[in-house]
């Protein structure tokens, strides 16, 4: 990108923020719409995560958040919380009944969660290794000085989870267990995604020489043609559910989740479509931060790999292969009949899959 170029990327992340701060107050509007017509009241405004949280430290990458930091705790390691560079963690702590991070907070964990920045002008110079190295490794080490242990568990959602097992492969001595959930592993098994981003049909460096950094609008239309008719579906099941206030809550909180996106850092994108999607460089060992590759079977840590059955975003094979390249002699698969999103919103992943995980976490700390 040119200096010119790098001028306007502050700026498209501005317009982004702004999109999304309007499209929450259509869906407000929208579910206001979906009470009316049944004579009920509109839901009170939803802004974003649903708990208090305290901003530990704040980096060109990122903010490390930690929540209830003054509640006194059980002596278990802390959890650090890695989300896609995308999206925003809040999926995790969407609703207050609706929230992962509440339930681990209750179990007496200490929760640690990377917010993401928008990558503005220094997207298009980033890759793997600044988050890798910068901002993961720093934070691991932060939640584990601030809790006296040698290492943390990590919790990796999504890309966060192809990051969180890049981590515990380049440095397991900072990872006391591992769980995924909805994590692309083997690129070239996950779906229609692999199939888009071949070599043949996409070119990453044509559009980063033309954007800098990728924009949210783009990926999202990209996201919504897996399931082009899904929008039309939630929308009219809206409105005949619209008496339902705990439906219309979730409708609103999720939607606005799904529009609240940061632009994919220029540089990072290159590397994500070229070596993984195009290459599937990471379970070749191939994939490299700076001079070292990244070689699954340095993964020793606990593992918990959690797979969504019904996902179009990771398709499961993708998930599975995990398991063989690891060295971990605890691990173990955890699948549940739902869809990439689903994981960790739908109100009976929370009811009969979040316990097992939780479970399985504290047996591990």
């Amino acid at each position: 990108m040119s200096s010119l170029g790098d001028m306007w990327l502050p700026l498209a992340d501005e317009i982004d923020r702004s999109a999304a701060l309007a499209r929450r107050a259509a869906l407000h509007a929208l579910g206001a719409l979906a009470r009316g017509l049944h004579g009920k009241p509109p839901i009170p405004f939803i802004s974003g995560p649903a708990l208090p949280y305290q901003v530990v430290s704040e980096g060109p990458l990122a903010r490390l958040l930690r929540y209830d930091a003054d509640r006194p705790r059980e002596s278990r390691v802390p959890i650090l919380i890695i989300s896609s560079l995308i999206n925003r963690y809040y999926v995790l702590d969407l609703l207050p009944e609706l929230s992962v991070v509440s339930k681990l907070v209750e179990r007496g964990f200490d929760v640690w969660v990377l917010d993401w920045k928008a990558p503005a002008d220094l997207g298009p110079r980033l890759g793997f290794t600044d988050y890798i190295d910068g901002a993961i490794a720093s934070a691991a080490a932060d939640a584990a000085r601030a809790s006296s242990v040698p290492s943390v568990t990590v919790l990796g959602y999504c890309m966060g989870g192809t990051l969180a097992a890049m981590f515990a492969a380049h440095r397991p001595e900072l990872v006391k267990a591992l769980c995924l959930l909805g994590t692309p592993i083997d690129f070239h098994a996950s779906g229609m995604m692999a199939s888009w981003t071949t070599r043949e049909r996409f070119d990453a460096d044509l559009l980063m020489d033309l954007f800098g950094n990728m924009p949210p609008t783009l990926m999202q239309s990209g996201f919504k043609l897996l399931n082009p008719a899904d929008a039309w579906f939630k929308q009219i099941h809206l409105l005949l559910d619209g008496a339902d206030e705990a439906r219309v809550r979730q409708f609103v909180a999720l939607e606005s989740w799904l529009d609240d996106n940061i632009a994919f850092p220029g540089g990072v994108y290159r590397e994500y479509i070229k070596q993984l999607y195009q290459d599937n460089a990471l379970v070749r060992g191939a994939f490299r931060l700076g001079a070292a590759a990244v070689d699954l079977g340095k993964i020793t840590a606990p593992l918990l790999n959690v797979i969504a059955l019904r996902d179009h975003i990771c398709a499961p094979p993708s998930s599975r292969a995990l398991m063989p390249l690891v060295s971990s002699t605890d691990k173990q698969i955890l699948e549940f009949d739902t869809g990439h999103i689903g994981v960790s919103t739908s109100r009976r992943a929370h009811e009969q899959l979040w316990p097992q995980i939780i479970d399985w976490m504290v047996a591990r700390s």
